[in-house]
């Protein structure tokens, strides 16, 4: 029997999970590597969706799991209104890739950065 057929696993999903779009994948993903993700049987499957977006890199790409342990041990998150020198450093090397675009606004999500577009697109035009 596979260890993905955990029905007590399964029926707290059904509980207290709501899935939008579709059904869940009928395995229970224990940890990911690189390009793969493990089921409960220790099956690798390549993770074409990368993570949903999140592991570009990646799934625990060492390098990247050491700079996030290391940032999370000083400061793991910060008001918006509060800078730190990472911030600072992360703008100044963006605005370096991108000649004649020297400031860069810092968002964690793509409908934070489309409702920031509109907002300055309002604020330059003049159309608020």
């Amino acid at each position: 029997m596979s260890k993905n057929d955990d029905h007590a696993f399964w029926d707290r999903a059904r509980k207290h999970l709501v899935r939008y779009g579709g059904s869940f994948d009928p395995v229970i993903i224990e940890r990911a590597q690189g390009s793969f993700v493990y089921d409960a049987d220790g099956r690798a499957i390549l993770d074409f969706t990368s993570g949903q977006m999140s592991a570009l890199l990646g799934h625990s790409h060492p390098r990247i799991v050491s700079t996030v342990r290391t940032q999370m041990e000083l400061a793991a998150h910060l008001f918006s209104g509060m800078l730190s020198r990472p911030v600072v450093d992360l703008a100044a090397r963006l605005a370096g890739l991108a000649p004649g675009l020297d400031r860069v606004l810092l968002l964690s999500t793509g409908a934070e950065s489309n409702e920031a577009a509109i907002r300055m697109a309002r604020l330059v035009t003049g159309r608020h």
